[in-house]
């Protein structure tokens, strides 16, 4: 029998919760970031995990720009979803994704992931979320010898509660010395998630004063997605959320309340970003949050 088990952890901030079923065990361990950088960062979440079989897991595209520190046994990605051709992936950085992607883990793993607004990611990164859309990328690749020891250091702290503090200080440092986001962009993002891409574009065209054209070029070249594709992203990734929290949800009003025209639009954009059903994707959903599972 499955067992979700909540930890109380006193007066830290760390929310744990521990599973143990046939598919194998894992705990995971949440925080909120500071508050001073809860603009910039979503999440963390660290966690152990060891299922009995290979276990392969859906990501829907969202409005989540995540960093992943990997203590143990890569992240592997298969190539054009063939699960027997899989590239392993140590600590990467993923950018915005206008699709699914599809990612698996054999025996012990262990890690920390650190779930960043977009604006928080492009702060973080110092550079244009261009380069990173629809794609994961080692963090050896972007910061050096830097991912290296902060990794390692990570790993070798007494516990998560350490951990997220470490993270707590090395993000204020690196987005203290970034150079700033072009207030006209800031505003822009900001106004997407806030309505959960339910904005129109010529509205941020009026709004902003920019021309339509180039209020495109320089949302995607900083966020690495169009304003028309950010709002279905996000409004995608709203409805996910919805039924992640709530497996009742009736689609119907989901679908409405989340912007679409009706219950089918609500499905066939569904299937489109995730390659599943609402309904498949309620029923591939792993105990105590661990994701979505898939077969393919």
């Amino acid at each position: 029998m499955a067992r979700a088990t909540p930890v109380n952890c006193g007066v830290n901030r760390v929310r744990n919760v521990r599973h143990q079923s046939d598919l194998g065990w894992w705990e995971m361990s949440w925080a909120d970031p500071h508050p001073m950088l809860s603009s910039y960062v979503r999440a963390y979440c660290g966690w152990e995990e060891e299922p009995t079989s290979p276990l392969w897991r859906i990501e829907p595209p969202g409005s989540d720009v995540p960093i992943i520190f990997l203590f143990a046994a890569p992240v592997l990605a298969p190539h054009r979803a063939d699960l027997d051709d899989v590239k392993p992936f140590g600590s990467f950085v993923a950018g915005l994704w206008d699709h699914h992607a599809v990612v698996g883990s054999r025996g012990r793993m262990a890690g920390l992931q650190v779930n960043f607004s977009p604006i928080g990611a492009r702060l973080l990164l110092d550079q244009p979320l261009e380069a990173f859309a629809n794609r994961m990328i080692e963090l050896d690749d972007v910061w050096g010898i830097d991912a290296r020891r902060l990794t390692a250091r990570l790993e070798e702290a007494s516990g998560w509660e350490r951990r997220f503090s470490i993270m707590d200080a090395e993000i204020a440092a690196r987005i203290a010395r970034a150079q700033p986001l072009h207030d006209m962009l800031r505003w822009t993002m900001s106004r997407l998630l806030a309505t959960s891409g339910q904005v129109r574009v010529n509205t941020l065209v009026k709004e902003t004063g920019w021309s339509r054209r180039h209020l495109i070029a320089r949302v995607r070249h900083e966020f690495g997605l169009t304003p028309k594709t950010l709002g279905r992203v996000l409004r995608l990734g709203n409805a996910v959320d919805v039924l992640k929290h709530d497996a009742r949800a009736r689609l119907a009003e989901v679908a409405a309340d989340c912007g679409y025209y009706d219950q089918a639009h609500f499905t066939r954009d569904f299937r489109e970003f995730t390659g599943m059903t609402p309904s498949a994707f309620l029923k591939g959903q792993l105990p105590a949050g661990a994701g979505v599972s898939t077969d393919r």
